[in-house]
């Protein structure tokens, strides 16, 4: 099902990223993975790992340059959590 999603509503992004990790990759991830950092495509649930925020967010860019990630540090709850928009369209809003 596609919904809008309004790229400035950060609140809107990190719900939906919470809930793609916790569903899809929290277990496995905090079982493999653990303080490393994942960044959540939360148009296509797609998850990039990294040793560090940069190298999850360099992944997740280069993949999917037009994505809307979450950010989150595994298995460090509320440690390190935020979104990112890379190369934002100039309209604000957009269906995933």
């Amino acid at each position: 099902m596609k919904t809008s999603l309004s790229l400035s509503n950060l609140e809107e992004i990190a719900r939906r990223g919470e809930r793609i990790y916790q569903d899809r990759y929290k277990e496995r991830f905090e079982r493999e993975h653990p303080k490393k950092f994942v960044a959540i495509d939360v148009a296509t649930e797609s998850a990039y790992i990294g040793e560090t925020p940069e190298e999850a967010l360099d992944k997740a860019t280069t993949d999917a340059p037009e994505g809307i990630f979450h950010l989150i540090q595994v298995g460090l709850p509320a440690a390190f959590r935020t979104s990112h928009v890379a190369h934002a369209p100039t309209s604000l809003d957009r269906t995933i």
